[in-house]
């Protein structure tokens, strides 16, 4: 998902088409469709959804939700990320998979309610590829560590930890905590070591900064695979 998007010296555009991120969420902010908006833009839907993925995980390896949930940033385009603007754009997902779409950019958003009910709908729906995985990501922001391990328990091993195990190593070794990076790469990625992690660093430490860059990384890659599988 962070490939969508660059940096071309004027602030982020969208890789492909070259629109300013800036342009499409001024819209959606503004209340426009967001069917409109990718019209007239000559988008394809996933760059709407990569511009809201954007303003919410940030430019910048330090940007991006807090390990402990907060206040929405932005509240209108909150209320632009809803059900109705998704099926408009992809009009033959399955309603599952939109939810679980929903429920990952509510998360990046930090509106923490609204993402944990579309997660817990998606997987009573019969939704198995993401829904829980949010859900999980959902309860360790929370921070309920006991009841994200139920639901990482429920995710099993999945994909997407080999490549968010490739992308944490270099932000590991940056960080120099071998015993950290040991646990956490352990047979490729322990989310259980995550949320023990997560839930123990002190605000504002190295560790944390470390952690912080890790769940960008993780929520940009499990929102991919949303994307892909709402977008089919």
């Amino acid at each position: 998902m962070l490939d969508r998007v660059e940096d071309r010296g004027d602030g982020p555009v969208l890789a492909g088409p070259g629109v300013a991120v800036a342009e499409v969420v001024d819209r959606l902010e503004a209340g426009e469709n967001a069917e409109a908006v990718r019209r007239s833009l000559g988008l394809h839907a996933g760059d709407v959804v990569a511009a809201i993925a954007a303003a919410g995980l940030g430019p910048g390896p330090d940007d991006g939700p807090g390990l402990v949930r907060s206040t929405p940033g932005r509240p209108r385009l909150v209320s632009a990320t809803s059900e109705r603007n998704l099926v408009a754009l992809f009009p033959d997902a399955d309603r599952p998979s939109l939810l679980a779409l929903l429920a990952g950019l509510l998360q990046i958003l930090d509106s923490w309610e609204p993402s944990h009910t579309a997660a817990q709908e998606a997987d009573d729906r019969g939704e198995r590829t993401t829904s829980r995985y949010w859900h999980g990501i959902a309860h360790r922001r929370e921070p309920d560590p006991g009841n994200a391990s139920y639901w990482f328990r429920r995710v099993g091993r999945v994909p997407d930890f080999d490549e968010l195990a490739g992308a944490a190593r270099p932000i590991l070794l940056e960080l120099g905590d071998g015993a950290l990076a040991a646990r956490l790469c352990r047979d490729g990625w322990d989310p259980f070591a995550f949320i023990d992690a997560c839930t123990s660093a002190g605000s504002g430490s190295p560790e944390a900064v470390a952690l912080r860059r890790i769940q960008r990384q993780e929520m940009a890659i499990l929102l991919a695979t949303s994307l892909r599988h709402a977008d089919r």
